[in-house]
């Protein structure tokens, strides 16, 4: 659109309440983000808030905007935007990767396949049992065998939760009938989203009984050296249970996809974790496909960490290029593809006057793939983020949104990716054999087939150079069978916009 209708454009349809305008250049991002004032607000997603409603329930702190949004921001930010929140996380983090990369290791060897299959399925497993040591201070229980009931009707209901809303976000009638009558559909995400807090209240409930044990036993929680993020907003005076669990709500769902969207603040945690899984997925397709970084990223790890040592904030502080490789995959494969914001003044865009407001929407996707703002855009490059490097404009690439508003969840998505990477390339060798995956969008960018890669355990694997490997695949055929899949090559599709939390 941008190369037929110039750097700016406007979007009027019917079915939504406003004109949107799209941007492309980090300077007008920046302009953007810099007036968005004290109380930022982005685009609410009308049959969330309908549900919450309905239910007499508190909307979550995604689906709010003003001082409603800054009390409960503030409330939360605290305790999980902190850097100690690494420290106090790493530990269950590197537990829950490790059986993560043991069941790997199970599905590798039983799978007669060269690929393990669903692999986007295992990483929502991963994704949801981490983020529920933070949201809910428990193992859910998924890499039990058999794992609970409980764990797994939570699972359906996160998962659930985010194909309905998806069909309730891209249907254009169903958007356009709400208003008036209850679709199918939405009388389906009403019964989700309710079995989804009832699931989610259990675990706050469960939580609130033992620290009314430990009062009556004279015991005060918040002396702990380490205070679990799900017991410091129960203790929180100006939080009710509900609230309680309608953030951690939150963050699991932002969680299981860096952010999806959904309800509550132990919701809210939710979110964030499904993020976390797709930016993994894509992560490891790009290592999988761009050997020679793999083998930087295995040689550091190996460097800090050796061969089977689990990771530290202080190992963290020395893994330079694998953070750099992490905002690589994210811009050459961004788990969304832009950022929208409303602003309360008249703003000049690129040479062009936008009128308060007017819904922006910063195309992060398109601006990522320009050489005026990126040097060889196709290409990966985790070089290009490393300190001294000054090429790269500081508003061009924010995955995780910028200010007041930018994503609650973003330093536990990080630590969790961090943790499962270090821990599976310390195990095994990624390959890919396929074409490129094609980018599909939708409530976050999607591979449009099943991404097929190979876990190849060290032990039959040496590493030698990486060079001599790409070009050398055949050595290693005798250990791999033969699946290749048509594929075509990369365009995002169906495009709508997420912001961050």
């Amino acid at each position: 659109m941008f190369h037929d209708l110039g750097p700016v454009y406007k979007e009027d349809l019917m079915f939504r309440p406003t004109m949107t305008v799209h941007v492309k250049d980090p300077d007008d991002f920046e302009k953007v983000f810099r007036a968005e004032g004290k109380y930022p607000r982005k685009l609410i997603l009308d049959f969330s808030v309908g549900h919450r409603k309905r239910r007499n329930r508190w909307p979550g702190i995604i689906q709010v905007d003003g001082e409603e949004w800054h009390r409960m921001r503030q409330t939360i930010a605290p305790k999980i935007m902190r850097p100690k929140i690494v420290e106090e996380n790493i530990v269950n983090f590197n537990a829950v990767s490790k059986d993560a990369v043991a069941r790997f290791v199970k599905l590798n060897d039983a799978c007669k396949l060269d690929h393990i299959p669903d692999l986007e399925k295992e990483l929502n497993r991963w994704s949801l049992e981490g983020i529920g040591t933070l949201a809910f201070d428990t193992r859910l229980g998924l890499y039990e065998d058999p794992p609970p009931q409980s764990a797994l009707e939570f699972t359906n209901a996160v998962n659930n939760f985010f194909e309905l809303a998806q069909q309730l976000l891209f249907n254009i009638f169903s958007t356009i009938a709400r208003p008036y009558i209850d679709t199918p559909t939405f009388k389906k995400f009403l019964i989700n989203a309710d079995a989804l807090f009832e699931i989610g209240q259990v675990f706050v409930d469960k939580k609130m009984r033992e620290l009314n044990i430990m009062a009556e036993k004279g015991i005060d929680p918040s002396n702990a050296q380490v205070v679990p993020l799900l017991a410091y907003l129960l203790m929180k005076e100006d939080l009710t249970p509900e609230e309680v669990n309608g953030h951690a709500i939150d963050i699991v769902t932002a969680g299981v996809d860096t952010v999806r969207y959904l309800e509550g603040s132990v919701t809210r945690v939710v979110i964030c974790l499904s993020r976390t899984s797709n930016a993994t997925l894509w992560w490891l397709y790009n290592l999988a496909r761009f050997p020679t970084v793999q083998e930087k990223v295995y040689q550091e790890i190996k460097s800090v960490l050796g061969n089977d040592r689990e990771v530290t904030p202080q190992h963290l502080a020395k893994l330079r290029y694998l953070k750099a490789c992490l905002k690589e995959s994210m811009r050459l494969t961004p788990s969304t593809t832009a950022n929208v914001r409303f602003l309360d003044e008249d703003v000049v865009l690129s040479g062009y006057h936008v009128p308060a407001q007017t819904l922006i929407s910063m195309e992060l996707y398109a601006t990522t793939r320009l050489d005026k703002y990126f040097k060889d855009p196709l290409e990966f490059k985790p070089e290009r983020w490393l300190r001294g490097t000054k090429d790269v404009h500081s508003f061009s690439h924010l995955q995780f949104g910028f200010g007041p508003r930018m994503c609650v969840g973003r330093r536990v998505a990080e630590l969790g990716m961090y943790v499962l990477i270090c821990r599976l390339l310390q195990r095994f060798r990624l390959e890919y054999h396929h074409e490129p995956l094609e980018i599909r969008q939708k409530m976050l960018t999607v591979p449009d087939k099943p991404v097929k890669i190979k876990f190849i355990e060290l032990n039959h694997y040496t590493h030698a150079n990486a060079n001599d490997r790409k070009h050398n695949n055949l050595a290693f055929i005798d250990i791999m069978d033969k699946e290749l899949a048509n594929t075509s090559a990369c365009s995002p599709r169906n495009t709508v916009h997420c912001s961050s939390i």
